[in-house]
């Protein structure tokens, strides 16, 4: 399956930490990263601004509720404090924006590992707000380099 995968951070070496998040989508499969990096505003207004960008992902996971499950554990090994509440400032932030795959609504249990996030896991493919967030859309667009993972998933 090819991702799109937002990458976000406002916490410490925000560079840093965009960069471990980058080593670390590499274990789930061939990567390329967007050249570009946006400097934004906290949405909220409660923290520092965010250093964002995009990567496209190429993984051999089919089904994108176990690529979430997979991103949801790389955000925790990378230091990401999920106690914090929602919208918190993070250290880094990996979001699924879309796959080649058909859009979609998904609702399930969480896997044990990851039950500080609640009872149960949302999914909406492709996400609802990416395409009205500069952060996600301009790195995006940035990919015009096919790269080694043949191309950026078009925006739609």
């Amino acid at each position: 399956m090819k991702a799109v995968i937002a990458l976000g951070s406002n916490l410490g070496d925000r560079q840093a930490h965009l960069e471990a998040g980058l080593a670390a989508l590499r274990t789930l499969g061939a990567v390329s990263p967007s050249p570009l990096v946006m400097e934004t505003p906290d949405e909220s207004g409660r923290g520092p601004a965010y250093l964002n960008t995009v990567a496209i992902l190429v993984t051999e996971e089919s089904d994108p509720r176990r690529l979430l499950e997979s991103l949801l554990r790389l955000e925790l090994a990378t230091g990401r404090d999920r106690n914090a509440g929602r919208n918190a400032p993070r250290t880094l932030d990996l979001d699924l924006i879309t796959t080649d795959g058909p859009p979609g609504s998904w609702t399930w249990e969480t896997p044990e590992a990851l039950r500080v996030l609640g009872a149960e896991l949302t999914l909406e493919l492709p996400h609802p707000r990416a395409f009205s967030r500069a952060f996600v859309l301009e790195p995006w667009r940035a990919l015009s380099d096919p790269g080694p993972c043949g191309g950026a998933i078009p925006l739609k």
